[in-house]
């Protein structure tokens, strides 16, 4: 019976089993469960032997194992769950969005240090058309 705070039954039927988020990731069922204890993930049980992944952990677990990447494999849940559980794709949706949030921000170079390395490159008038193109784009960015 599920609890308030509990996922509903369909929600984790709809998540990745441990042999499907096996061939999601493209590793060895093996591979997975090594993984799991590597990062200290705790599949959700449902019934006697089927355990599921959350859909944080299951892209926790494919950017550790970094076979397939990360995208695909929300890619490829998001298929399956659209095919077998339409009901739940916002839901899992829901889960994908909230993975790619929790990272951290990416930051471009320092311009400072690719214009130098620019200038050392390259010849001074080639380095100084290079740089004047390079700040042109950057600013517009």
């Amino acid at each position: 019976m599920a609890t308030p705070d509990s996922p509903s039954s369909g929600y984790i039927r709809a998540l990745p089993t441990l042999s499907r988020a096996a061939e999601l990731i493209d590793v060895s069922p093996a591979g997975v469960t090594r993984g799991i204890e590597e990062l200290g993930l705790e599949p959700i049980p449902w019934g006697r032997r089927e355990k599921h992944l959350d859909v944080e952990d299951l892209l926790r677990l494919a950017a550790h194992l970094r076979r397939a990447s990360v995208e695909e494999v929300a890619g490829g849940l998001l298929e399956v769950v659209e095919r077998d559980h339409p009901e739940q794709v916002d839901a899992i949706n829901a889960g994908i969005d909230s993975f790619f949030d929790s990272l951290p921000s990416r930051h471009a170079e320092q311009s400072d240090r690719f214009v130098a390395e620019l200038r050392e490159a390259l010849p001074e008038r080639y380095a100084k058309r290079a740089e004047a193109i390079y700040l042109r784009h950057a600013a517009s960015s």
